[in-house]
Parts: structure tokens; sequence; C-alpha cells
């Protein structure tokens, strides 16, 4: 779906049928100007609240040195929230996979519409650990459903079709690469993507539970023994849906709690609650700066400067070689051959 300009073209005869297009829950049509809006987005990365993307939209505004000017919701429903910072747009989704389905769907279309290329895709979050301490960042190397397999069941017109989860490898490699604090275990791992927080996880705390602890410890063992380091309920239609459209995704979440040692998340540190969410802005604001060739580094009055850098990542994912200002970024990411 993606030529050699890595464009991401939309195989849907029927889209060519309308002479508008309406992105019914972002609240935009084709008639809008959205070329001038959005062609110059690299990076949507994907959180669920309202509050974390904004936050994370100021953080990512301060690293690339944008000016600090008043953040404007892009979206004109209530349903999504959506921000832009020079390259990157933020945008939040609700929770589950049914809602970030519906937003993948408009996403899509909203980069083909705008003519973006190289577009990168990245899911981000707070997740629960399974055999992991919390705190621990895992950017999946792949997604198992409830029923432990790497798919992605939908029913259509009546039947259930499957698509496999296939999440991009280079790109999750490149991201474990930025991770430089020594104080934060980062890890590639295998994904639960639960139906629901509560049976669909195999929590007791829910209103209803026909099982026992025995039996949700043997579940998460199991599948712990495939790889599995974190659950979520996101991650299968996320990478389902990435895959079939040929653009490149990731997910990275940071566990709150270890499943196999409790259900409740009043068992997170609430004085460190702030600090495990943040995480993952981080991690991927590194990864954004690599890729678009910036550099924190500390001048001698202690004010901190862009630099271009060279290498750091592998040769498929590797920054580019040309200069970009701070004041007005010409912003290229670099795809592999």
């Amino acid at each position: 779906m993606v030529n050699s300009q890595r464009r991401l073209a939309l195989p849907n005869p029927h889209l060519m049928e309308n002479e508008e297009d309406y992105l019914y829950h972002l609240g935009l049509t084709t008639h809008d100007n959205l070329p001038e809006l959005f062609r110059d987005v690299k990076f949507i990365i994907l959180g669920g609240s309202h509050k974390t993307m904004i936050e994370f939209a100021k953080y990512i505004r301060g690293e690339l040195y944008f000016p600090a000017e008043n953040l404007e919701n892009l979206c004109r429903s209530e349903r999504y929230g959506m921000w832009k910072v020079g390259p990157v747009l933020a945008v939040a989704y609700g929770v589950g996979s049914p809602s970030i389905t519906i937003l993948l769907h408009e996403l899509f279309k909203l980069v083909h519409y705008s003519n973006a290329t190289n577009v990168i895709f990245i899911r981000m979050g707070t997740s629960a650990g399974i055999g992991v301490n919390p705190g621990t960042i895992v950017i999946t190397d792949s997604a198992y459903n409830a029923a432990l397999r790497k798919e992605h069941r939908q029913t259509v017109l009546g039947q259930e079709i499957s698509r496999p989860t296939i999440l991009d490898r280079v790109l999750a490699e490149a991201l474990l690469m930025c991770q430089v604090d020594p104080n934060v275990t980062t890890i590639l791992g295998g994904t639960l993507c639960a139906d629901d927080f509560y049976e669909g996880q195999g929590r007791l705390d829910g209103a209803f539970c026909d099982y026992t602890e025995d039996d949700k410890i043997e579940y998460l063992k199991k599948a712990h023994s495939l790889g599995c380091r974190n659950v979520e309920m996101e991650s299968c239609a996320f990478s389902s849906l990435c895959h079939r459209a040929g653009v490149r995704g990731a997910v990275v979440c940071v566990t709150l709690i270890d499943r196999l040692q409790s259900d409740l998340m009043s068992a997170v540190d609430v004085q460190r609650y702030d600090e495990l969410v943040r995480r993952p802005h981080s991690l991927i604001a590194r990864f954004i700066k690599r890729q678009v060739g910036l550099q924190i580094k500390e001048n001698r009055s202690g004010m901190r400067q862009p630099s271009i850098i060279s290498g750091g990542l592998p040769s498929e994912m590797s920054a580019p070689t040309q200069p970009t200002t701070a004041s007005t970024p010409d912003f290229t990411v670099s795809q592999p051959s």
C-alpha cells in the first residue's frame, strides 16, 4: 500500500466515488486544506487520555525547540484529541481496540489525503507487567490476543476474519537503542492484548469472576512462557491495521504493576505514578530527535542547544545528515532501503 516514496495509498475503491470524505470522528473533511495542515507530519504518537497526550505534546515541543505557544486541539469533534508540534502529531484515542481501530481508519485517510510521506505510528501508554518489575518499558515484538494467538480477529459482514499482528522489528530495535537511562529497564517482549480490563485480563476484582486465583496465574504463566511481558488492550488491533496499511508501527508501554503479584491498581506507587507514565515520553522523544538529526547538549552557559548527529542507529534507521535548524526545522525521516 506504500509506493517507493513511502506515501500511504488506500485500496478502498469506494473512496473515489465521493466528492468529499468526512473524517467523522476527527471532525475534518477533504474540503479542509489537509495538505497544508498535515503534509509535514512524520510521527503519529497515539496515547489513551487527553491529559497524557497534551503533556506529551508540550514535552516534545520543548525537546524539538518549538516556541511555547498554546497547543490547539485540531479535532473538531469531542471524540478524540489531536495536537501538532512540527512533524509530530499527538493523538488521544480513548481506551480499547474498538476506539483505536476507528481512529486508525481516519488517521490513515488523513495521512493519505495530506500527501504526508514516511509516517511512523507509535502507540504509547501504560500496561500491566507479566513477571517484570513495575516501571519496565516493554517495546512489543509480538502481539498476542486473549486466546494467545498472534492474530487480530474481527467480524465483518457476519464473518469472523483473522489478520496477523505484525510489527516493524527494525523500528522496535531502533527504539530500544534510544534508552540510555540505566535506571529504566527497557526490553523487547510479547504483549498480551485483552478485550477488556477485567475478565479479559483475568482480573479478580471485576463485577463478575467465574475463575480462581490459580486459574488466573496459570493463564498468565502460559502467556509468559510464550514471551509475553505485559498486557494491555490495543496492540493486536494497532499492529494488524498498521501492517495492513503498510505503515511502520511500534508499541511502547510502561508497566505499572506485576500481574503475577497483584491485580489491584491501588498497588501502584502513587508517588511514582506520574514519573512512570512519562517514561515512554522521553524514550520516544529521543528516538524522534535522532531521526530528525537533533541531539541535546549543554553549552557553556548551561543552555540546551541542538546539534547535528550522525550514526547512533542501525543503518536502516540512520539519522539524516542534512543540517536542521532549531527555529524552523526541515524534518526528514530516513527509511529502510
